[in-house]
């Protein structure tokens, strides 16, 4: 039995759009978080990362003043941000709220310096670049402890068989 055509070029339409699905950081992450009048009733859950104990490194060794350049800067904090996109998007929580405190304390930044500087569309920051680099990364180094592995198991099965065979 031959289905219709179409069938095939809408399940090609949707496999696409499924394949072409990006990571990003939202634009809003970037405006500063007014509370209305009933701020007791709307609080954010807290922030379940500890933006505290990160490498901030990163953005004050690449994003210097006074004259911030965007690709520096951008980058920089793409690498710290993007591994935590769906938690600084998440407006139920205050991670991008703490993300911020603590950029603006260790690099002591003008405010809205990243906001200012840093946007890729209309949906926010494009994290594919850097998730991508991160996971070459992870795999480089997975590959080198394999080969370093291999490379020992190699020398310990050798040293046995040499064993073995003066024995």
């Amino acid at each position: 039995m031959a289905s219709p055509p179409f069938l095939h070029l809408l399940l090609f339409f949707l496999l696409s759009g499924f394949a072409s699905s990006t990571t990003t950081l939202s634009s809003h992450i970037f405006r500063p978080r007014v509370l209305p009048e009933r701020s007791l009733l709307q609080q954010k859950a807290a922030c379940d990362i500890d933006f505290e104990n990160q490498n901030y490194t990163i953005i004050t060794s690449q994003c210097k003043g006074p004259n911030y350049q965007a690709k520096p800067c951008c980058g920089a904090f793409k690498e710290l941000a993007c591994p935590h996109s769906e938690k600084l998007n998440d407006m139920k929580n205050d991670c991008a709220t703490t993300l911020f405190s603590y950029i603006n304390l260790y690099g002591k930044y003008p405010p809205g310096l990243f906001a200012n500087l840093c946007h890729d569309d209309k949906e926010g920051l494009n994290c594919d670049e850097v998730m991508q680099a991160k996971q070459k990364q992870q795999q480089s180094s997975g590959a080198a402890a394999a080969e370093k592995s291999a490379g020992l198991i190699i020398s310990a099965a050798s040293f046995l068989i040499l064993i073995f065979n003066l024995f």
